[in-house]
């Protein structure tokens, strides 16, 4: 009987000496504590970890004690959007939930199925979220190393953040099939002189109107 309730009692000790998450998306922290540690989350980290080949920022909307979105723009646009919210379990613990907009192609954004041309974030997005959450919650930088495998599963990222990286290329949302944004710069100039050769050339050698009016 004594050793059945020694072995009944160690899990429970090592459980309580693991502290953390109690279960997934639940974290040992009082709500206050964690939405300020979430606030600091490592957002420049999980930048670098997973940006593509266009250039991307975050811009944050907070409600305190209540959510954090975090919306990733490039050249002005909302690329995609995320959000955790936070919830009080009610013994000192908080629940974070994380939630994205539906994709209208079906599932989510980014989740691993989806193909873009120009691609903000790696995919798939969601446990590359989820580990900026637990990182943010234990206090600790972004660790893409942490995340389950596949970690990467969109070439299309893969291949324009290595020009991005080299310096080889440069990418934006407004580029022409096919052309990265030097060419395609290059061939909106063309296109516009041409457009402006055309304007000016339109009424050249057209004959001029004598017709006498009879006044």
């Amino acid at each position: 009987m004594k050793r059945l309730r020694v072995f009944f009692i160690v899990p429970i000790m090592l459980a309580a000496a693991c502290g953390g998450k109690a279960e997934p998306g639940v974290y040992d922290l009082p709500l206050s504590e964690a939405y300020a540690r979430l606030a600091k989350a490592d957002i420049m980290g999980f930048r670098k970890a997973r940006q593509c080949g266009i250039l991307i920022h975050f811009e944050t909307t907070r409600k305190r004690d209540e959510s954090i979105t975090w919306r990733v723009i490039s050249n002005g646009r909302t690329m995609v959007n995320f959000t955790v919210s936070l919830t009080d379990t009610g013994d000192g613990r908080t629940r974070a939930t994380l939630t994205m907009p539906a994709d209208p192609q079906g599932g989510e954004p980014y989740d691993g199925t989806k193909n873009y041309p120009r691609p903000a974030l790696n995919q798939p997005l969601r446990p590359a979220v989820q580990e900026l959450i637990d990182a943010a919650m234990e206090g600790r930088p972004y660790d893409v190393m942490r995340l389950p495998e596949p970690r990467n599963t969109d070439r299309v990222c893969s291949v324009q953040r290595g020009g991005l990286e080299s310096g080889s290329f440069r990418f934006g949302i407004d580029d022409k099939p096919g052309m990265d944004s030097r060419q395609s710069a290059r061939a909106f100039a063309d296109e516009e002189q041409s457009a402006d050769r055309a304007v000016f050339d339109a009424s050249y050698g057209q004959p001029e109107n004598h017709t006498w009016s009879g006044e």
